[in-house]
């Protein structure tokens, strides 16, 4: 046990870091050491992560930690292009995530998961919120599957203690695997692990499970153009409450956005008329948003909405200065 004088030494910032799963590699090993010898900070993160829930997925959260130059999230789609009998270059690869921003200081962030099939000419779907049946039918469509997990999760061995095992496991999603097969009369689940000594890695669907939920059940699908039945998924926003001095963000927004969508129109040729007419690129929606029927504006409206609650459930928090 450290001395007194030496506990609770986590500043706040680093631990709302870590309960956000936005904490670095090193920030999540300083808070797994003080997490070990600390009751004190223990008992605080219990209580944090009882009191702070939230229905946020952690878009920004790394999917593959840089930690120990593990590069995972790589490792995976290097292994999909593989399979794919797509060539490759590990330096090209390495030195693309670091010129476009996929690969940052911490590691990949969940929704840079894919990119470098997106370069290779693969058709990619990310989904928050799946489930196995997502899973089957991405498999049986010849597509290749990405998963975020909690990667102690996926070797409990990992974790330090188990007196702390629900504090330091179960948080945040920091590795990406490969899914290659689901056994459901088994319970089991066939994986590309590249923290795995085996190239491919057999474990029990439940552990699987308990991994995969840390990151919202986050899944990247990739197949050739076509090969995919592409259903639009957008997140389910319901449960996101606004205050209602967003009200005049919300006007704001949809009143801009008709502002872009009539000076993109304007440039190509289009101009007002009573009716729409493809061919004399006439509308009568080119008119100021105040002039516009209320069936109009409320599509905008709901865009804008839509896009406040968006930023909310992936974890932002809009301040006004």
């Amino acid at each position: 046990m450290k001395p007194e004088s030496d506990k609770m030494s986590i500043s706040s910032e680093v631990l709302a870091a870590y309960l956000d799963g936005n904490a670095t590699a090193r920030e999540t090993e300083q808070v797994i050491s003080a997490l070990s010898d600390d009751r004190d900070l223990r008992e605080l993160m219990a209580i944090s992560m009882a009191v702070d829930a939230s229905p946020s997925f952690p878009m920004a959260a790394m999917a593959a930690s840089c930690q120990d130059d593990n590069l995972c999230c790589l490792e995976c789609e290097k292994f999909i292009l593989q399979q794919r009998d797509i060539p490759f270059n590990d330096q090209q690869m390495l030195l693309s995530a670091i010129d476009h921003n996929w690969l940052k200081d911490e590691g990949t962030p969940l929704h840079n998961m894919g990119r470098h099939l997106e370069e290779a000419g693969l058709a990619v779907v990310r989904k928050y919120n799946a489930n196995l049946n997502d899973i089957v039918k991405f498999l049986v469509q010849g597509a290749s599957l990405m998963a975020a997990v909690d990667g102690g999760e996926l070797d409990p061995q990992k974790v330090l203690e188990e007196k702390i095992e629900d504090l330091i496991v179960g948080t945040i999603p920091d590795h990406a695997v490969v899914v290659v097969s689901l056994d459901l009369q088994n319970n089991s689940i066939q994986i590309f692990n590249p923290d795995s000594a085996s190239l491919l890695q057999t474990i029990p669907l439940e552990r699987f499970i308990d991994a995969w939920e840390d990151s919202g059940n986050y899944l990247v699908a990739a197949a050739a153009p076509g090969q995919m039945e592409y259903e639009p998924a957008p997140l389910d926003l319901q449960g996101i409450e606004l205050d209602a001095s967003l009200d005049e963000l919300r006007e704001a927004i949809a009143e801009n956005a008709h502002e872009v969508w009539a000076f993109n129109r304007k440039k190509e040729g289009w101009s007002y008329g009573p009716r729409r007419d493809d061919v004399l690129k006439q509308t009568p929606d080119m008119v100021p948003y105040s002039q516009l029927p209320d069936s109009e504006k409320e599509y905008d409206r709901q865009m804008a909405i839509n896009t406040i609650k968006l930023l909310k459930k992936l974890g932002y928090e809009i301040i006004k200065k």
